[in-house]
This record gives structure tokens, C-alpha cells and sequence, in this order.
């Protein structure tokens, strides 16, 4: 809520047109009052004499205004939901579903149940508070990381808390939660929808299996090496799965039948070995190198030296990012492994598609600054301020960034493309832990639940 006002000036009057601020349980609209003007700024103060009437007039047009404001209905409210839930619990966007997974009412030991219920698609005054759709019991032990939807099925991996298990997949039916299979491994959901389910080998090899997810029942199987698996994608679908033995030896083989389509030994042994976009890259430490291959032939394609304390390499637009410890980034060109340009005051850059880019900058007290990159360069374009960006679960997600403001958190749509911060709401109740899905926006509240919201467009 803006207010401008002068120090050591009588009380001035709203300029502009007045607007209703609403301010409910669980929500509060940003509301724009407009300037606050002073009719003493121009000097003496007025000398016309006051109507006698002027008083009652007031009176009746304040009526007036009331009058029409109640017949005009409730003011609108908003589309959003809050369900209960614990410190122990975790929540999962999907679909049109929220899914929550929590401890077992009257059970010790670790046993979670999993909660289904429906995102809300009205506005009301107030918040609405939903009925669970279902609720079933899901673990024996360990912890959800992850909740997908297959069609009609709710797929769900889970893992030891210490990860020291080779992980679990569960499958449920959407519409009633009946458990339908379970296997080992943890799942990969592509947006074909294909289903691969690894399953990594602590002592020895593991395993990786196309999973039919109606069924579970298994198409084709591939053993993995202790090291595990790499996958190719290509707008979020899984084309090629890339295995690489202790020894070097690099198999590609076609996600879609497991099929082997090439092979070559490289020097790849105790390196590391990293899968982005059509390329193999080989980081030697602590030589700081990178070999670039492709993976279509497994030949070489270039050499690059990297930052000393290189930590990870990602794609961002149609460059390769390359992140430093404690900051800085380099952006290479995929074809030919050059410089083309270099952030030292950078954290981090958004792995999107096109330019500009969203990177991040230090802030402090959590958060980060967020600044916009001309994608060919790197020049900084816009500065949308500090902010704790929002997970998502895609590339394609919109970037919102959330800040703390008293009685909850200020929530704003980060675009690259305008280079503004558009603020959305405030979410009343709301402490952090946000997750995004579509135009939904999940936190955890103050009290132990979760608050959901759509974000307006």
C-alpha cells in the first residue's frame, strides 16, 4: 500500500480516485491509493469561507456511497485454499490435484499417508477449506521426494531420509487412491509420457526398466553400472540413456526400446561425467578441463578450461553455462566450447529457452538479487530486485520470486521478457517452503498447513 506524504505538514486528502482496500483472514490485495496531496504546499492557507451547508451534504453523499456499495454486492474475492497439515508434512502440485503426504494418524515409526485434494477454481470471500479426496496409506518409512501424474494414475517416489535405499515408485489410481503397483527404483517421467525406473546399484551394477505405468509391467531392461544412468531430452522428452562404465566404455541406447545405438571407450574414467543438451562432457579435475563429445557419434568436439572450483554445468538458452565456487559464471558456445562472455558477480543463471535470461546475484538474508541478461552477451538489462525464487517443475514454468513482508509474503511474477517484477498479492499466513505448478502457487502456512493460491494473469 503506497502513501506519500510531507514531514511536519497538516493531514492532506487523497488525490484521484478512491479504491476499496480488502483485507481478509487469509489474503490482502495490494491496493493503490493514489498520491496524497497537500493543499498547504502552495502557501497561505485557503480564506474562502466554509458553506453552511457543506457538513450535511457530506453526510448524504457518504450515505450515498454506502448505499450503492452495498447493493453492488461483496467485493471479488480471490481464487484460493487451505489445507491442514504439519512441520513433518510435505506437498506436492500435480494436475489439477494438491497432494500431501504426512504421518499416519496414531502410528509411530514413520508411516506416511498421501492426500489427494482438488485444486480450488472459484473465487471466494475466504479461503475455501477443502475435503481430502482420498487418503491412503503410502509408506512404511522414509520420505516422499516426488509426485507425478501418468494419465489416470498418481505416481509417487520415495526414498530412505539418509538415501541409502535404491528408492521406491508407487502407483495410485487418480480417482479413488487404490494402490495399484509398487516396485524398486526411482521413477523418470518424461512428458511423452514414458516411464524409466532406475533402480542404482550400491555393491554392484542396478538396473534401468521401461515401465508400463497402467500396469508396471515391465517393456525392456538394461543393466547400469554403479555410476548410474545419464539421460538425453529434448523438450522434456527422454530420447537416449547414456551408461558409463568405471573403465571408460560410454553406451548410448534409444529410451524408446533400449535398443544399443553406439558405443566407444573414452577417457572417462574416475572423471566426472556430465549429460547437457546433445553433448558429453568430460570435466578433469584438477586440471580444470572439459571435453566436449557428441553423442551422436561420440566424437570429439572441442576442449575448454573452466573456472578452478567449477561445480556444475547446465544449459542456458543456446549457450552452456558454466558455474564457479563461491560465484561466477562462464557462457560457452555449445559448438565450439569459446567464451562468450563472463558474470563474476553471478550465482546462478534460469536454464530458459530463449533471450533474455533470468540470473541471480547475491542479496543476503536468503534471497538473491534478480537481474536480467541479454543471452548473447550477458549485459545486464533490467534489476527486478531481491527475491527467493519459487521451484519449479520445468523449464517452461513461470519465474515468480517471493519476499517476507509482515503478516505473510509478497509474491510477484519475474519476466525476462519485460524486465519488471509484477507484483500479484500478498499471501496472508504464508512462511516460505513455495513450490509452482501451471498458474497454482502452494506454501506452507505459519501454522502448520498449506495455503494455496492461482496466480492472477
Amino acid at each position: 500500500m503506497r502513501r506519500f506524504c510531507r514531514a511536519g505538514t497538516p493531514p492532506a486528502r487523497f488525490a484521484g480516485r478512491g479504491r476499496t482496500a480488502s483485507d481478509g483472514k487469509d489474503g490482502v490485495a495490494l491496493i493503490d491509493l493514489g498520491e496524497l496531496r497537500d493543499e498547504s504546499a502552495s502557501g497561505a492557507p485557503s480564506r474562502r469561507p466554509r458553506p453552511v451547508g457543506r457538513p450535511l451534504r457530506i453526510v448524504l453523499v457518504l450515505a450515498l456511497v454506502l448505499a450503492v456499495s452495498s447493493g453492488a454486492g461483496p467485493a471479488p474475492g480471490r481464487v484460493a485454499a487451505v489445507v491442514p497439515g504439519s512441520s513433518a508434512a510435505d506437498a506436492f502440485l500435480a494436475g489439477d490435484r494438491l497432494y500431501v503426504a504426512q504421518p499416519a494418524e496414531g502410528v509411530t515409526g514413520g508411516s506416511r499417508d498421501l492426500l489427494a485434494y482438488r485444486l480450488p477454481d472459484r473465487a471466494t470471500a475466504a479461503p475455501q477449506r477443502p475435503a481430502p479426496l482420498w487418503r491412503v496409506p503410502a509408506l512404511s518409512s522414509g520420505r516422499i521426494w516426488q509426485v507425478q501424474l501418468a494419465g489416470g494414475a498418481v505416481l509417487l517416489s520415495a526414498a530412505s531420509f539418509d538415501g541409502t535405499d535404491a528408492g521406491e515408485t508407487i502407483v495410485f489410481d487418480a480417482d479413488t487412491g487404490r494402490a495399484r503397483w509398487r516396485q524398486p527404483g526411482f521413477a523418470r517421467l518424461d512428458a511423452a509420457g514414458r516411464l524409466l525406473v532406475e533402480t542404482v546399484g550400491m555393491d554392484g551394477p542396478g538396473t534401468v526398466r521401461s515401465v508400463d505405468p497402467a500396469t508396471g509391467r515391465t517393456l525392456w531392461s538394461l543393466p547400469v553400472p554403479p555410476e548410474g544412468a545419464q539421460y538425453r531430452l529434448r523438450d522434456g522428452v527422454i530420447e537416449q540413456l547414456v551408461l558409463i562404465t568405471a573403465g571408460g566404455a560410454v553406451a548410448v541406447h534409444d529410451a524408446g526400446t533400449g535398443a544399443l545405438l553406439r558405443r566407444a571407450d573414452l577417457p572417462t574414467a574416475g572423471q566426472h561425467v556430465h549429460v547437457v543438451g546433445d553433448l558429453l562432457l568430460v570435466v578433469r579435475r584438477p586440471a580444470a578441463l572439459v571435453t566436449a563429445y557428441e553423442l551422436d557419434g561420440l566424437r570429439r568436439r572441442w576442449e575448454a578450461s573452466l573456472p578452478p572450483l567449477m561445480v556444475y554445468l547446465h544449459p542456458c538458452g543456446d549457450l552452456l553455462c558454466v558455474a564457479g565456487e563461491p560465484g561466477g559464471i562462464q557462457a560457452l558456445d555449445p559448438a565450439t566450447g569459446r567464451v562468450q562472455w563472463t558474470g563474476e558477480r553471478l550465482t546462478g543463471v534460469l536454464p530458459g529457452r530463449s533471450s533474455p535470461l533470468l540470473a541471480l546475484t547475491p542479496a543476503g538474508a536468503g534471497a538473491d538479487r534478480i537481474v536480467v541478461l541479454d543471452m548473447a552477451t550477458g549485459r545486464e538489462l533490467a534489476d527486478l530486485g531481491a527475491w527467493q525464487l519459487v521451484p519449479a517443475r520445468a523449464v517452461d514454468e513461470r519465474a515468480v520470486g517471493v519476499r517476507p513482508v509482515p503478516g505473510g509474503l509478497l509474491v510477484a511474477e519475474l519476466n525476462a521478457a519485460t524486465g519488471r517484477a509484477r507484483g500479484h498479492d500478498v499471501l496472508r499466513g504464508a512462511s516460505g517452503d513455495c513450490q509452482i505448478g501451471g498458474d497454482a502457487l502452494v506454501c506452507r502456512r505459519r501454522d502448520g498447513g498449506f495455503g494455496v493460491w492461482r496466480l492472477r494473469d
